[in-house]
C-alpha cells in the first residue's frame, strides 16, 4: 500500500503546477496576440520591430505550451527537446534585439544561457 500511494503524492502536485504553468503561458500568449491585433502595423505599413517581437514571443510561448502539454498528457520529459526549445528561444530573442538600443548586460546574459544550453546538449548527446 505504501509503495502504490507514494507516487500519487508526488504526481498530483506536479500535475497541478504544470496546469498552472500552462494557464500562465496561455494568458501571456493571449495578451501578446491581443496587443498585436490592437496595433499590428505602425505608420510605415510594414512589419515593425514591435510586431516582430510579438510574433517571436508568441512562437516561443507556443513551444513552451507544447512542452507543458506533452508532460501533462504523456508524463514524459524529454531533455533533448527542452534544450532545443531553449536554444530556439534564445535564437529568436537574439533576432528580435533592437541593435540601436542594445543592452550589453542582456547580451552577456543571453550568451551565458546559450553556452549553458550548448553544454547541456553536448552532455545529453554524449550519454
Amino acid at each position: 500500500m505504501g509503495n502504490d500511494s507514494k507516487p500519487k503524492y508526488f504526481t498530483v502536485p506536479i500535475k497541478v503546477i504544470a496546469v498552472i504553468i500552462a494557464l500562465m503561458i496561455l494568458t501571456r500568449f493571449t495578451f501578446v496576440v491581443y496587443d498585436f491585433i490592437k496595433n499590428p502595423f505602425h505608420e510605415p505599413v510594414a512589419l515593425s520591430q514591435e510586431a516582430f517581437k510579438h510574433v517571436m514571443t508568441a512562437l516561443i510561448l507556443l513551444e513552451l505550451f507544447a512542452l507543458t502539454l506533452r508532460f501533462l498528457l504523456q508524463e514524459v520529459i524529454d531533455p533533448n527537446l527542452i534544450v532545443i526549445t531553449v536554444l530556439t528561444a534564445i535564437g529568436r530573442d537574439l533576432i528580435a534585439i533592437n541593435i540601436m538600443e542594445v543592452d550589453y548586460l542582456r547580451i552577456v546574459a543571453i550568451g551565458f544561457i546559450f553556452a549553458i544550453a550548448i553544454a547541456g546538449l553536448y552532455i545529453l548527446k554524449k550519454t
